[in-house]
């Protein structure tokens, strides 16, 4: 993790009232409307692409990193997170994300960085992943 997003979740942590989750807890579902982000204070936390068939390989969070800052500008979360290990989080809810993002260019450059490197890791899975046979092509081609 670069220096930059550790100040990110070091700034957004400030601002953050505390969550005690148990294992097994899901912090959000894909698809579900933001309510804010989280930042590991201790354990960890797991996200994952929904379904059996996901090429996406799961990423495990611990202390000091954010979970959730990508829906943060989308609207709603794109991967499901739960806490693989009792956790206690940092909650922001996102109107002050936006709040702490809008008044400083430095932790808005961070945020991007951050997402940026999110890209990468999906687009390396992509790349290690073997391509689709013909038949489950047609098949993926017709879900979209």
């Amino acid at each position: 993790m670069s220096n930059e997003i550790a100040e990110l979740a070091t700034e957004l942590d400030r601002a953050a009232s505390k969550v005690s989750l148990r294992k097994g807890t899901a912090l959000f579902h894909c698809g579900d409307p933001i309510s804010g982000v989280f930042v590991v204070r201790k354990g960890a936390v797991t996200l994952s692409v929904d379904g059996p068939d996901s090429i996406y390989p799961p990423r495990t969070l611990g202390p000091g990193e954010i979970a959730g800052l990508p829906a943060t500008l989308i609207g709603h979360y794109s991967l499901t997170a739960k806490v693989t290990e009792d956790a206690e989080l940092g909650f922001v809810p996102a109107p002050k994300v936006a709040e702490i993002l809008e008044c400083s260019p430095r932790l808005c450059m961070a945020a991007m960085r951050a997402m940026s490197e999110e890209i990468s890791r999906v687009r390396n899975a992509l790349r290690e992943t073997p391509p689709l046979e013909a038949h489950d092509q047609e098949t993926l081609n017709s879900k979209l």
